[in-house]
């Protein structure tokens, strides 16, 4: 197999939207016997239950783990009001013992960053997501580096499980979609320090690599101004590729987001026009493929050089931030070639929210992922190990 030849998982791939949702669901729980695991943040956010509300109609079998994250501070009473409503709602769905609560703290302002360790430790101890046929990680309502740890921690769970034991069992990802409900909800002061996804870090510290060139890719929404500053002060990068939303579902999304952070770009980070790269804001395998085929340029041009790493943020939607933790994890454990990327996937969270803005009868779109199981047609992915060795 030569350089070139990396075989990507999620190409073909599986992907259901908005009314598309209850007929992939219809089919998916006929025939066999379907005991699904529903994973989901105990958060304010108004479309906290739109999954729930889809599996309960269709009377699905579910247990929930209901994952309440805190940051040791008071919450608003509209956070609080909102919140308490979502697990009543839960409750009234599927009764109070069915749901189980997986306490993570994500740690306060001022605190070294610990969401992502603290959800991974949280998840390996909460059950084994094997005894179901599927599992669904709803992260309309989760933090980002929640959402983020979530998938990949079950995602290496359940292939190292079918690895071993040849029981293939189903992971979904599931997101209420709206880039202008999530600008409103995710308001607030930043956190001073970058924070790596658990088992991404890229090696960024490590003395034996740290010759190697790093290039970063931004994947860009709205606002970032400050993250991306942050963030460049950490990887000090050799090479910055920004990514751009497009298409878009407003046309001209990406050339405003572009505008917006022109003086970063160009004038303070010394952008090349030509690094900037587009991916598919509304279809997140798509937008994998085209972050996994970038990363790989970089993957076989620097390979006779000993390698190089590469760092991902997720600065804009959910859904791309979900395309950004496939690429990565793909390099990291996929059918890649000669010599792998180091991967790192930094991030800056927000340290203390303000009050959402959201209506409650805001659109949506509902978007449904299915990320492993019995659709792959090839075996599962390679166990070779990840140079962090964390997952």
């Amino acid at each position: 197999m030569s350089e070139s030849d990396a075989v990507m998982r999620w190409d073909p791939y599986s992907l259901t939207v908005a009314s598309e949702f209850d007929a992939f669901w219809g089919r998916q729980l006929k025939g066999s016997e379907r005991r699904l695991l529903l994973v989901l943040g105990r958060g304010f956010d108004v479309r906290a239950l739109e999954t729930a509300r889809r599996l309960h109609a269709l009377g699905a079998d579910v247990s929930v783990w209901l994952l309440a994250f805190h940051n040791g501070q008071d919450e608003s009473s509209l956070r609080r009001g909102r919140t308490e409503q979502n697990v009543s709602g839960l409750q009234g769905l599927f009764g109070a013992a069915r749901i189980k609560e997986v306490d993570i703290d994500i740690g306060g302002p001022s605190t070294e960053p610990v969401a992502s360790k603290n959800t991974y430790d949280a998840l390996r101890q909460a059950g084994d997501p094997a005894e179901f046929t599927d599992v669904i990680v709803d992260i309309s309502a989760m933090p980002r580096m929640v959402a983020m740890t979530s998938v990949a921690v079950l995602l290496r769970n359940l292939d190292e499980h079918a690895q071993k034991s040849a029981i293939c069992v189903n992971l979904h990802v599931t997101t209420a979609e709206s880039v202008s409900a999530d600008l409103t909800a995710g308001q607030g002061s930043l956190r001073d320090q970058v924070s790596f996804v658990r088992g991404f870090s890229g090696e960024l510290t490590a003395q034996t690599s740290r010759d190697l060139p790093h290039v970063w890719f931004p994947v860009l929404g709205e606002n970032q101004i400050d993250r991306l500053d942050r963030i460049h002060q950490r990887l000090t990068p050799d090479e910055i590729c920004p990514v751009v939303p497009f298409p878009s579902r407003e046309t001209r999304r990406g050339d405003e987001i572009i505008y917006k952070h022109r003086e970063i770009l160009f004038d303070t980070f010394q952008v090349e026009p030509r690094n900037i790269l587009l991916a598919c804001e509304y279809n997140p395998f798509e937008a994998y493929k085209q972050v996994f085929e970038a990363m790989d340029r970089y993957r076989r041009a620097l390979s006779e050089l000993g390698g190089c790493k590469a760092f991902v943020s997720p600065l804009s939607s959910k859904l791309l931030s979900i395309a950004v933790l496939l690429a990565c994890y793909d390099h990291l454990f996929g059918d890649v070639p000669g010599t792998r990327l180091k991967v790192g996937i930094p991030y800056i969270e927000t340290a203390v929210y303000v009050d959402p803005e959201q209506s409650p009868d805001a659109p949506f779109e509902l978007y449904s992922m299915w990320i492993r199981g019995e659709w792959e047609l090839r075996e599962a992915v390679s166990t070779e190990p990840a140079s962090d060795g964390l997952l």
